[in-house]
Formats: structure tokens, C-alpha cells, sequence
């Protein structure tokens, strides 16, 4: 289902196509507020302590392209991020190469934290 920010989004403009990533494990919000994107929507919910839960935040990255990151949190594992990109069928190519270096860069992110 997709989001009601995106469908607002294609109200007014066309159909946006949908690229699904595979299940992200570690901090992969975290990772993504480091970058330059902008965040454009967000779901959370705070528990007694003030403590903020993001369950869903959505970026814009400079390319037009939103990456909406579904974030679960499963008692006494890791944090998982469902990662869904929307983008227009025209920037493929570009969305292709924008992916491959974030995954990447994040899996190194990732190594290097395990590692110190």
C-alpha cells in the first residue's frame, strides 16, 4: 500500500514507479539522516520515557526520487528498515547508480561499525 503522502504526490503529478529494496538490518534511519536528504514525512509514536519510535519516515533526495523507510523493531534483535524507492520511470538509470552507492556505502557503514 502506498503511502498517502506519495499518492497526494501523484495526484498532482503522474505515476510514480516503485523499486523495492531487500530488509535492511542496524540503523539504517540513522544512516540516512547523515545524508542529504530531506525528510518530508514522518509516523512516530513516544513511550512514557519521551522516547520517539519512528515507524515510518519518507526522504526526498535531490534527484526527486522518495525513499520510504518502514522501521520495526523486534525486542532483543536488530532494528529492520523496509526500504521502498519511488521515482519516475525515466530516471532508472539514474535511481540504478544512486542505489547501488547508498546500499553500499551503508554496507560499509555497517562493517566498519562492527569492526571498532
Amino acid at each position: 500500500m502506498k503511502p498517502e503522502y506519495i499518492q497526494n504526490l501523484e495526484s498532482k503529478e503522474n505515476i510514480f514507479s516503485v523499486m523495492v529494496c531487500h530488509t535492511l538490518k542496524g540503523e539504517f534511519l540513522k544512516y540516512l539522516n547523515d545524508k542529504k536528504l530531506t525528510r518530508v514525512y514522518e509516523k512516530s509514536s513516544m513511550n512514557e520515557s519521551g522516547f520517539l519510535n519512528f515507524q515510518e519516515v519518507i526522504f526526498k533526495s535531490q534527484q526527486n526520487f522518495y525513499l520510504f523507510v518502514e522501521i520495526k523493531t523486534i525486542p532483543q534483535s536488530d532494528t529492520i528498515s523496509n526500504l521502498t524507492i519511488y521515482y519516475k520511470v525515466e530516471q532508472y538509470n539514474e535511481l540504478f547508480l544512486f542505489l547501488s552507492q547508498l546500499l553500499k556505502q551503508y554496507k560499509n557503514a555497517t562493517t566498519n561499525n562492527r569492526t571498532t
